[in-house]
């Protein structure tokens, strides 16, 4: 793509807080216990304004956002269950994926463990957006050196140009409006090859919704009822499937609505009573947004029908501090200045960050692989440049190092959904049962980290 596509999507995010200055990020606490003051757990990739939420997290810490003029209804958040309930058992292959003895699009495949066997160990990578051609060349090239498979999570808008983008109207908002850039419309056959090779090579391809609407430019996913979700559902799935009708091109898209099972929400934000059956109806299977804390097996939503694939709230390396899993957390985290509009780190301080975020990685995977439940390591990034490509070479380097190790799956969610669907409910619940993995933080003081065991 042209370098305008890198500048807006590389750095949209810090342009835009230049301008918004010292505005509150929002912040986002897991755990359902009193989170430490100093632990900033951002979960928006822009701005958020000051009180709003950010989410759910695996505890239950979501908010009831009263919903901005021109809405509809009021959106009601669900506390979701600190414990597993005895009858969330999961029937197999209850969502038309691959059985157990089949073959995933990767060449993974599906097993179904006998008495006393270990479950695999999954790595699944992620990356929101997807709309950058450098970073795509960066991942086909990873993917040649170790065997590693991963999800993209979609923006509809990277399907529209800004010649096009009357084509779309987010729910709240005006035709045409978007939080985040469209493309020109040179890059639109670009993104679509980009995506064709992805799917070619088995990687998967998800929904992150469309114009990525968050708390800083309302109506937004804290706000938005089920009729809304919908709404921008039903017109993500018809912006992949019209891309060449919509832009005049004869470049197809090879993705059809049957293979895209999952989703994360902008800025981790929403209601899983709004979200939720909005994704059932549209035949989505899991979500990835709402958090989880520290690592655990996924369990389905509380009608059994969606797997809840959120991150991990997880110790930051050598700080102690619970850190959701995700690049520009990381960011805000350690370099929350420059977050609010300061100037970019030197580069011997990003590589510090860089380095600090993969022994993150690696910790969680040291504690995954000692416990020997081999909870799946869920890691969330962006195609970005922050920090000086601080997090893009963090999940690179992590690749790298992990993908390939004896025992180890580096694969989309979609494989991860067939292998738990696989298994026989009784063997998978004793999995999901075993008390959440900290990372070494002792149980009864999370999230105050202190006496780290180090793996």
């Amino acid at each position: 793509m042209r370098r305008r596509s890198r500048f807006t999507r590389g750095r949209l995010v810090a342009l835009s807080l230049v301008a918004i200055g010292t505005m509150m990020l929002t912040a986002c606490t897991g755990g359902g216990t009193q989170a430490a003051v100093d632990v900033v757990t951002v979960t928006s990739n822009v701005a958020a304004a000051p009180g709003s939420s950010a989410g759910a997290t695996s505890a239950g810490s979501s908010s009831s956002t009263s919903r901005s003029p021109g809405s509809s209804s009021s959106a009601t958040a669900v506390p979701a269950a600190t414990a597993v309930p005895a009858n969330t058992a999961v029937p197999a292959n209850d969502d038309g994926g691959v059985k157990a003895g089949g073959t995933e699009p990767d060449g993974f495949k599906i097993t179904k463990l006998e008495p006393g066997e270990k479950a695999p160990q999954f790595v699944v990578f992620s990356f929101d957006g997807t709309g950058w051609d450098a970073k795509w060349q960066y991942w086909f090239g990873i993917m040649q050196k170790v065997p590693l498979h991963f999800t993209g999570f979609l923006s509809g808008t990277y399907m529209l140009s800004g010649a096009t983008k009357d084509k779309y109207q987010g729910p709240g908002h005006a035709v045409g409006r978007s939080s985040i850039p469209f493309d020109s419309p040179s890059d639109i056959p670009v993104e679509i090859g980009n995506l064709n090779k992805s799917i070619s090579l088995g990687n998967e391809v998800g929904s992150h919704f469309n114009g990525h609407f968050c708390d800083d430019n309302p109506p937004g996913g804290s706000d938005w009822n089920a009729v809304d979700w919908n709404n921008e559902l039903d017109q993500f799935f018809g912006l992949v499937r019209n891309v060449d009708a919509n832009n005049g091109i004869i470049t197809k898209l090879n993705v059809t609505a049957a293979e895209i099972h999952g989703e994360r929400t902008p800025c981790l934000t929403g209601h899983k009573v709004d979200l939720y059956p909005a994704l059932e109806s549209h035949g989505m299977t899991y979500d990835s947004s709402f958090t989880r804390t520290g690592l655990s097996w996924p369990v389905k939503s509380s009608d059994g029908k969606i797997w809840e694939m959120g991150m991990s709230e997880f110790p930051l390396h050598g700080s102690g501090h619970p850190q959701i899993t995700m690049d520009y957390n990381f960011y805000a985290q350690q370099e929350p200045s420059t977050v609010a509009g300061g100037a970019v780190p030197s580069l011997a301080r990003s590589k510090a960050d860089s380095a600090q975020v993969l022994a993150t990685y690696q910790d969680m995977l040291e504690a995954a692989q000692t416990d020997g439940i081999h909870e799946p390591i869920i890691i969330g990034n962006h195609f970005n440049d922050w920090n000086n490509n601080a997090y893009s070479d963090a999940v690179g380097n992590f690749a790298l190092a992990a993908c390939g190790r004896p025992g180890v799956n580096c694969v989309p969610f979609r494989d991860l959904v067939d292998w738990m669907n696989a298994q026989d409910p009784a063997v998978l619940a004793a999995l999901q049962h075993h008390q959440s993995n900290l990372g070494g933080c002792p149980y009864l003081k999370w999230p105050k980290c202190d006496g780290l065991i180090q793996y």
